[in-house]
């Protein structure tokens, strides 16, 4: 029994060393991925597995800022030459790179970075074209957008600058260079990097979110006159608005935009929106709203067609802060809405 027990013990202590043993071995591995043990590719030959190979090769082609060792990290070399180019901002590296999307990506990090946008030309399209918009952007150069070849990436690049230089200036003229198509993405796509820019607009966030609205046509161009309609306290820009929807939102906020103390002609604005064609009603109809929020004129609000009675008591909830207003939405869903915003 006692020869037993000791026997017990010894296989005990065995497995014991070995899983301290499986321990330090597992250690040892993963310092060397985390670590290159070493200055050269060789220090990096002793890690058992390929892949983990690769990813020493690339951390010591990091460490040294030095491409020639992306080309022993095999599958990896083109992700390795990448981020060395990136980490040095050589672009010269790039075109070691053997995939070509790989290779345009890596050119279009580095014009971007260091605002190159002679640099953008040497990515293959549509890459050339999105880092040359990136990149005129960033200049504030709508001269530069011009050269850019893709439709797509032109209007965005004009677009954006175009409703900045507006806001920025208040004039309506620069509204002229924004894009009037119906592509949703474009516009969103606009509308999100205008407002990343708190110095540019002064908007709130439904104007921002229209764009995403189903059923719901609203270029860039939209945009641009709204924001400076509302910024400058000109309903008489929003004859400009092509969306009815939007027409109504623009001239509910920038006439109200005068502040609550200040004088507003609506006889003027009524006046005004014979000039906006098919869209005189609806223009006509949004001087009421606009007149009824900032009056607090419920009746009037409640003589308007439904939807924009929805939001003539939307409005008023939300500009005063009063959630009493949103008790003559009849509609669930609007009455929730308007509740939220409150």
């Amino acid at each position: 029994m006692q020869e037993e027990g000791k026997g017990a013990g010894s296989t005990r202590r065995l497995r014991a060393y070995l899983v301290l043993t499986i321990l330090l071995v597992a250690l040892a591995a993963v310092s060397f991925l985390l670590v290159p043990q070493g200055n050269s590719v060789g220090s990096c030959d002793r890690l058992a597995f390929q892949s983990s190979r690769y990813v020493c090769i690339t951390a010591l082609a990091l460490s040294q800022g030095n491409a020639s060792v992306c080309g022993y990290a095999g599958s990896s070399s083109d992700s390795c030459y990448m981020q060395v180019a990136e980490k040095t901002g050589n672009a010269d590296t790039c075109s070691s790179i053997s995939n070509s999307t790989t290779f345009s990506v890596c050119v279009s990090a580095i014009a971007t970075a260091r605002e190159d946008y002679a640099l953008c030309s040497s990515a293959g399209e549509p890459y050339a074209s999105q880092c040359a918009a990136s990149v005129a952007v960033r200049l504030e150069n709508a001269t530069l957008c011009g050269s850019i070849s893709n439709t797509y990436y032109r209007a965005e690049c004009s677009s954006i600058i175009g409703i900045r230089q507006a806001t920025l200036t208040g004039n309506a003229a620069y509204c002229l260079n924004v894009s009037s198509s119906g592509n949703r993405n474009l516009t969103a796509y606009v509308i999100a990097n205008v407002s990343a820019g708190s110095a540019y607009t002064q908007n709130s966030f439904i104007l921002s979110s229209f764009s995403f609205l189903p059923n719901v046509t609203y270029t860039a161009k939209d945009y641009c006159y709204i924001s400076l309609a509302t910024k400058f306290y000109n309903p008489l820009l929003c004859a400009n608005v092509s969306a009815g929807e939007a027409s109504t939102l623009c001239v509910a906020q920038s006439s109200s935009a005068y502040g609550r103390n200040a004088t507003v002609n609506y006889t003027a604005l009524l006046n005004a929106c014979s000039d906006a064609g098919s869209f005189a009603q609806q223009c006509q109809e949004s001087v009421l709203l606009s007149r009824a929020v900032k009056t607090r004129n419920v009746t009037m609000c409640s003589s308007l067609p439904s939807s924009m009675a929805v939001s003539c008591f939307s409005l008023m909830a939300s500009t005063y802060k009063n959630a009493t207003y949103c008790g003559y939405i009849a509609n669930s869903t609007a009455n929730s809405y308007c509740l939220s915003n409150s």
